[in-house]
Order: C-alpha cells, then sequence, then structure tokens
C-alpha cells in the first residue's frame, strides 16, 4: 500500500488528485487523510491479530507441534529426538504472577522455542524432559556401560549428582542430619522424575574425597554399614517398599571408597517424611525442587499415566 502511495505521489500531488476525485467534493482532504490513515492502522492491526493470536502447543509421541494464528494458523513441529535440553525459567515479574517460560534447546544452532507464561512451568519441563527421554536414543547412564569415573569426568547435570559426604559435616566435624536429608532428598527426585545417578564422595568439582569419615559415623565402619543405614533411612523416610529401585555399589579411587547410587523411575509418587511432614521432590534441571501441595497433583497426572 505504501509503495502504491509512493508511486502516485511523483506522478502527481496527493492533494490535487484527491480534489480531482468525486469523493474531492464531498470530504475534506485533511479529514481523508485522517480517517484513511486511521482505517490503514486498525486494519493492520487486526491482520497481525488473525495471524498472531491464539498460540498453541500440541505434544505428541515424537514431536511437538507449535501452532500460531486464527484464521490465518502458521503451524510448525520440532523433532522430540532434535531437542537437546530442557528447562525453565522465571523472570521477575513471572517469579511475583506464579508463571514462567520453559526453553527447550536443539540440537545444533537454530534458535530455541520458548513456550511463555505459563502457571508450574516446572511440571511442564519435567514432562517434555519424560517424553524426549522415551524417544532420544541415547546412552543410558549405567554402572554397566560406564564406569564411576567417566560419569565424574562428565560432570554434575540433569541425571546426575555429587555429594561429598552422607551424613559427615566437615566444617561441624559431627554427624548432620540435614546432610543425610540432602541425600534422601535428592534420590526421592529421581525416583518421581526420570530416575538418575548419585555418587557419595566426591567434590561438586569432581574430586574424590572419599567414604572414610562416614564410614568413621558408623557402628559398623564399613561398606556394608554404610549401605544398612542408607537402607533403614530410605525405610523411615520413604517407605521401604522403593528401596527395591535403588541400587547401592561401592568403587575404589584413588585409594578411596566411593558410592555409586543407581535410581530407577518409582512405579508411583514417593513422598519424603521428614520431621512429622511430607514433601514431594523432583528433579529441575541439575537441582532438586520440592513441589508446593498445589502443583503435586498436576505432576503426579502428567506424570505417571492413567492405566
Amino acid at each position: 500500500m505504501g509503495l502504491v502511495l509512493f508511486i502516485i505521489s511523483l506522478i502527481e500531488n496527493y492533494e490535487e488528485l484527491y480534489r480531482n476525485s468525486p469523493i474531492g467534493d464531498f470530504f475534506r482532504y485533511d479529514l481523508f487523510l485522517i480517517v484513511t490513515v486511521s482505517f490503514l492502522q486498525l486494519l493492520i492491526t487486526f491482520l497481525v491479530f488473525l495471524t498472531w493470536n491464539k498460540e498453541e502447543y500440541r505434544l505428541k509421541e515424537t514431536e511437538i507441534i507449535h501452532r500460531k494464528g486464527m484464521f490465518f494458523p502458521r503451524e510448525h513441529s520440532i523433532l522430540l529426538k532434535n531437542i537437546s535440553s530442557v528447562e525453565y525459567k522465571r523472570n521477575p515479574l513471572e517469579l511475583v504472577l506464579g508463571y514462567g517460560t520453559v526453553v527447550l534447546s536443539h540440537i545444533g544452532d537454530r534458535k530455541a522455542l520458548k513456550i511463555r507464561s505459563i502457571e508450574t512451568p516446572e511440571i511442564y519441563a519435567n514432562f517434555i524432559k519424560d517424553a524426549v527421554d522415551r524417544v532420544v536414543d541415547k546412552k543410558e547412564i549405567s554402572s554397566k556401560k560406564l564406569s564411576i569415573l567417566d560419569l565424574i569426568l562428565e560432570g554434575e547435570h540433569y541425571r546426575l549428582e555429587f555429594k561429598q559426604t552422607f551424613r559427615y559435616d566437615i566444617k561441624k566435624k559431627d554427624v548432620s542430619k540435614f546432610l543425610e536429608k540432602a541425600v534422601m532428598k535428592t534420590v526421592a527426585a529421581f525416583l518421581n522424575s526420570n530416575g538418575g545417578n548419585l555418587i557419595i564422595g566426591i567434590t561438586d568439582n569432581g574430586g574424590v574425597y572419599g567414604l572414610e569419615d562416614d564410614y568413621n559415623t558408623l557402628v559398623r565402619k564399613d561398606r556394608d554399614g554404610f549401605e544398612n543405614h542408607f537402607s533403614q533411612l530410605m525405610k523411615n523416610m520413604m517407605g521401604a517398599e522403593f528401596r527395591q529401585s535403588v541400587t547401592l555399589s561401592f568403587e575404589s579411587i584413588e585409594d578411596k571408597d566411593v558410592c555409586f547410587i543407581e535410581v530407577v523411575t518409582s512405579e508411583k509418587p514417593v513422598y519424603m517424611r521428614s520431621n512429622g511432614e511430607e514433601e514431594f521432590f523432583i528433579r529441575t534441571g541439575n537441582s532438586t525442587s520440592p513441589l508446593k501441595i498445589s502443583e503435586v497433583n498436576s505432576y503426579i497426572e502428567s506424570h505417571w499415566k492413567q492405566g
């Protein structure tokens, strides 16, 4: 439209052209300009609205469909196998309003897909991660395929976490119930998410610390004593039935014992009991996060399919 008006302006003056037209006898030129420009602005706004309104995402077995627009919809998809990472973010305003953005990163250099302004984004992020894990044919993080040393070299990530000690507080030089709870929280989160591995005796930066200090806090100061205490904590805080989903093994690195804990996804929700209260934990990114009571049911419905 702008190009047409520009070409006309090269041929003849706008105002003279208008006054010589049939409608020039009925409307003043300045009024005509105001009405025309306003109409064009409304038309452009309306067309943009029709193009971008009604944005939706549909998660299918192998892809996510992104559809945008009401009357002139545009649709494209992203294959789940091409998603390299899933995370959620909250800016200060979203944090106040209880909303967030789920960011889906692509393999390669393509721009990340952002699902904006959704409630409880951590739940949707974990739901998408579940779907990605089901279709991506990737190397399993398992002691059968990778040694503990290989895993340590990978560094911490969504399905791998390090703990320097199990129950010994290095600064206070005493037993810490807080540290024990932190280990149990991570195990519960792996059970409620997609499983994962926890290595105790390794510092955050991948250094080997060992289990000797933990051993010395136990009645039986060896691997069996460590595993027995771990099993007792799980029984007290989660329930003995979930112990079958957790496997402990030990390996000596640099002449120091470390404990490798493999956790598979639980067949049902796991609540952790502490100080007379129940808590529900999941993995969000590289960390363990609690869910509010209002969020738990929604997560359970999405994570554990109703059969």
